[in-house]
């Protein structure tokens, strides 16, 4: 039996996860195509029966059709599963003002244990890590936290590389995390759930 490093076998975990996920969306990407399919040729055949159309109009028009579809995935291809409200997460302007490493011990980072998607420019940046069992969500340990989160520090270890919806986050009327913000009361429930969770 080949003995792997728990990094390594988490990552093939990921990888297996990762598979699985496509697996799942092709399947019923095919099972889509084959209902759309059976419907279109199903009218068109009615439509050449009853005379709408002619079997040479037809063929001429799917040649059209084609044609477009095919140059249309040649620019612009599948894509991806990301977050594209912002582009560019370097050029975001006005960023809350917010005193995390004052604040950290009372919010125990509860902000790191939300999910979102990455944006392209994060996945192709390679420094924020996604999670390949559902491509392209920020990817979380054990904890529920992001991966990025230090378990000591409560801090964030790529924060100058940190994805848009981090930089954006204001947690100052999210009553999940904070009951009274100025007053630094943070949420009792938030403080239950998350006793020892992050020590």
């Amino acid at each position: 039996m080949i003995r792997r490093s728990p990094g390594e076998a988490e990552t093939l975990r990921q990888l297996e996860l990762g598979f699985m996920f496509t697996h799942s969306l092709l399947s019923d990407a095919g099972r889509r195509i084959l209902s759309a399919a059976t419907a279109v040729f199903a009218l068109a055949d009615l439509l050449v029966e009853k005379g709408v159309l002619s079997e040479k109009e037809l063929k001429s028009r799917r040649d059209e059709v084609e044609k477009l579809l095919v140059e249309q995935e040649a620019r612009e291809g599948l894509g991806l599963f990301v977050n594209d409200e912002h582009p560019d997460k370097y050029a975001l302007a006005e960023l809350p003002a917010i005193d995390c490493p004052t604040r950290v011990h009372l919010c125990r980072a509860a902000c790191c244990l939300l999910r979102f998607p990455l944006s392209r420019q994060d996945v192709e940046e390679g420094v924020v890590r996604w999670d390949f069992g559902r491509p392209y969500w920020n990817l979380r340990d054990s904890r529920g936290y992001c991966v990025h989160n230090d378990p000591q520090t409560l801090g964030c270890r790529v924060y100058g590389s940190r994805p848009g919806p981090c930089r954006l986050f204001d947690c100052r009327e999210d009553r999940r995390i904070w009951v009274d913000f100025a007053a630094r009361e943070p949420n009792p429930e938030l403080v239950a759930s998350l006793v020892g969770l992050a020590s």
